[in-house]
Parts: C-alpha cells; structure tokens; sequence
C-alpha cells in the first residue's frame, strides 16, 4: 500500500466537510481554503493545463478496487469559483494504488501503477475523446520501490522526474531521487544525497520550474510539526549537493503537511493537511482565488510631474533675471526607492538581468540587487509584494509566457533563499502582454523585457 494513507492509520471517515470553506490562519492575508474535501484521503494535487485539479483518493467506495484501493486518481473540474464535484477517472485507475505523475503533453500524461500484470509500471496514457487510452510504457532501468510509500512528479517540461521511494542504496527509508527522460526511456534514478536523505522519510518533493529549488515533506528534524514541508536549494550544477532543509512556513495549521504544490499557471499553491495525525489528508489550496486571477492589481502608470517652463521674454528680460534650473537629486538606489514605493505602486527592477532565453542571472549586479530586495523585506515583515515577469511579444506567447513567470518564480526563490518570509512574496507571468514601450524597436522590446514588483501591502 502507498501514499499518505500508508503513514496515517486508517481513521473511522469522517464526516464530509464543506468544500471551499475559507480557513482563519493567524497573519495571514492570501486566500486560504479547502480546495478538496471529503470524508476521505486525499493525496498528491496537480493542477493541468485545462485548468482541472487531478489528485489521488485512498480507500473510497468508488475507486476501482473499492473501499479497500489504497489510491485512485481523481479530478475536480475547474469552475468560476473553486473546483466543482469530484469524480474517479475510471480509464487510468486500477484496483491497486495509482498515481498521476504529471503531463507530458496537454493530451498524454504519466501514470504510476503499484500492480499493473503484477508489475510496477510508469505508463503512458493519451487522451481520447473523454477517455484516456493507454499508450507506451516508459522504461526506469533499476526502478523498483520497496517500501510502503511513493510519489512523484515532472517537472514543468516533462523532461526530469523526482520521485520519493525506498529502494536500493536508500539512505534509511524513503529517500528522493530523480530521473531524466528521453523519449519514453528514463535514466536510472539518482538519489539526491545525504544534504536532503536521511535515515529518516522523505517524502512527496516537488521541483521548481527552474530546476534550483526543491520542496519535501520530512521527520528528519525537531520542529512544531512531525511531518513538515522544508526547502533547499541545489547548489552548483549537479545534483547531490544543496542547503541545509529548513521549514517552509505554510499557514499555520494543525497536523501534518505533505505534497507541497505550485500551480504552474496561476499564483497559488497547493498541499494536503491531516489536520490530526490520525485523520484524512484534504488538499488545501492558499493564494490567487479563480475569480480574482484576472483582477490582478495592475501597474500603475509612471506619471512625470508636470513642470512650468518659463521662456524668457527677450525683448524685456536682462541676464540677471534668468532663472536657473532647479539641481537635479541623486538618483536613490533600490533600498532607497523601496522605502518610497506606495502600495499599489510598481517598481522596475532595473539592474536585473537575465541570460537570453533562461532563467539563470545575467551577472553578479543582479543578485547584489535581489540581495537588496531580500534585506528590505527581511526588515519589513509585513509588506507584500508582487514579482511580475514580462517579455518583449516577440516569438511563441505561451513561451514568453512561461518564461516570464519562471523568471518571477526565480526571484521569489532568491528572495526565500535569503531568509524572506514565503507570504512575503506573489508571482506572475506576464508574457508580452504589458509592454511599457513598442516593440518595433531593439530599444523598446529591450524595455519590455524587464521583472517590476508591486507593492501590495
């Protein structure tokens, strides 16, 4: 048996709970709620590219193999207001556990099943009208879990998965490793060292779209919860060094906290709560309401003040009475334009520079300013702030748009890395939906291409 219901006792069910119900978290301003709850386990939320949450329910009558299938994958159709009615995806599920890694396409998608003709499988599914048709198998050369607990993911390209599972070479019990794909064959998995593994579980990690940072949920360490949510940060190019874990500080919540979610097309994120360490995990979803996620608050425009100009009057005026023009004030730096940044005003983050086409920072000027970003917020805990991403329009929209969040989501990581509060910081992506000048001009896309952050509170 897998997944969340495997390290929780099964409890008597309880009784359902109200679907959307908006919790009260001390400090805490981001919409914070329900997005899945039932009198049931609910596991491993992944939102697709229709906008539709799919996530695993352990032992619920309508699974394949009924009251006794320790995970079936679920959806909850995305509606104007949260997520309607949930319902099992019969074509991707077995009797035994089943799980959605991730999509590999909009209309193809990877399925881990615990016992598919008595084996454990990575399978491949297609979409097919409102079927999903089962497609190529994907080969894991070494891939075996032996213990009681898996999950795993893709990343946002569907080229790396990072997967939880107790297996060979495993540090104690369940360790994180990852894979890498080509074509419908993957690497051997690779675990990710003694920084991040433990003796101890780890488990349900998630990967940030660029790669650096990753999320887990572990009881490797003394702290309020026995089963919490960390954070590190890959160090260098490989892949078994990175920083000590520490805390993520989600909304404070009893229970525990396992499989950490950013939604890759919105600014919220998702993960499962027990509440108690007896009861059903419910999928809480803190952030960007659907109904707000095009009331986003919009830049303001920069407005020069307007100044009188006096032309002197020749005929009358003498050398003496011209008036000399007022001197100019030092231009302030970014701690200095911070302090006079207003709520609801933008900043543009002008020494921040990207590589062409990536997310990885053009120089060292542009980590010095995020340094300078990470301070403020540090010494004001209770501003808010934005991270905008924008593109010039040139090439594929949804790439610039996925570009453009991916750069914000950097800097969010950044900023966290530094020590800032993660309520602290928002994210969005723009694409070139915003440009500040014309992009007929090198000069004028070069301006569009820029990361403005607002401040929101």
């Amino acid at each position: 048996m897998y997944g969340l219901s495997i390290i929780i006792s099964k409890a008597i069910a309880l009784s359902v709970l109200a679907v959307l119900i908006t919790l009260s978290v001390k400090a805490q301003e981001d919409s914070v709620r329900y997005a899945v709850s039932m009198a049931y386990d609910e596991q491993l939320p992944l939102v697709g590219v229709d906008g539709n949450l799919y996530f695993s329910v352990a032992f619920h009558p309508q699974n394949n193999g009924g009251s006794q299938d320790p995970g079936d994958i679920w959806i909850a159709p995305q509606e104007e207001e949260g997520f309607g009615v949930s319902a099992p995806l019969a074509s991707l599920n077995t009797p035994q556990y089943d799980l959605l890694v991730g999509f590999l396409h909009p209309d193809t998608v990877l399925v881990y099943h615990q016992n598919l003709n008595n084996r454990q499988v990575m399978q491949g599914y297609y979409r097919s009208g409102d079927r999903w048709e089962r497609g190529a198998e994907h080969l894991i050369p070494g891939f075996r879990s032996t213990g009681n607990h898996f999950s795993a993911r893709l990343d946002a390209e569907g080229s790396l998965m990072i997967l939880s599972m107790e297996s060979f070479g495993s540090y104690g019990n369940e360790d994180i490793y990852l894979s890498f794909r080509k074509d419908t064959t993957w690497s051997r998995p690779q675990n990710l060292g003694g920084t991040i593994n433990t003796y101890r579980q780890e488990l349900s990690p998630y990967l940030s779209p660029d790669e650096k940072t990753l999320y887990f949920s572990t009881n490797a360490y003394e702290g309020e919860k026995s089963i919490g949510v960390y954070t590190s940060r890959r160090m260098g190019e490989g892949w078994t060094e990175w920083s000590e874990p520490r805390p993520l500080g989600l909304p404070e919540m009893e229970g525990w906290d396992l499989y950490f979610y950013q939604d890759p097309y919105r600014d919220r994120y998702f993960f499962t709560n027990t509440r108690t360490s007896d009861g059903y995990g419910n999928i809480i979803w803190v952030g960007e309401a659907l109904v707000e996620s095009s009331e986003v608050v919009a830049p303001k425009e920069s407005i020069v003040p307007e100044v009188a100009i006096s032309v002197p009057d020749t005929s009358t005026s003498s050398p003496a009475e011209e008036t000399l023009p007022a001197p100019s004030e030092p231009e302030l730096d970014l701690t200095g334009q911070l302090k006079n940044l207003q709520p609801g005003e933008t900043l543009v983050l002008e020494k921040l520079l990207f590589q062409r086409a990536s997310v990885d920072l053009a120089n060292e000027e542009s980590l010095v300013e995020l340094n300078k970003l990470a301070n403020y917020l540090k010494e004001n805990p209770e501003h808010v702030i934005s991270v905008e991403g924008h593109t010039d329009n040139y090439g594929s929209s949804r790439l610039n748009e996925r570009l453009s969040l991916n750069r914000a989501r950097k800097v969010r990581d950044i900023l966290l890395e530094n020590g800032v509060a993660f309520k602290q910081v928002r994210v969005n992506g723009w694409g070139g939906k915003k440009p500040i000048a014309t992009n007929s001009t090198a000069e004028g896309r070069q301006k569009n291409r820029r990361v403005e952050i607002i401040l929101l509170n």
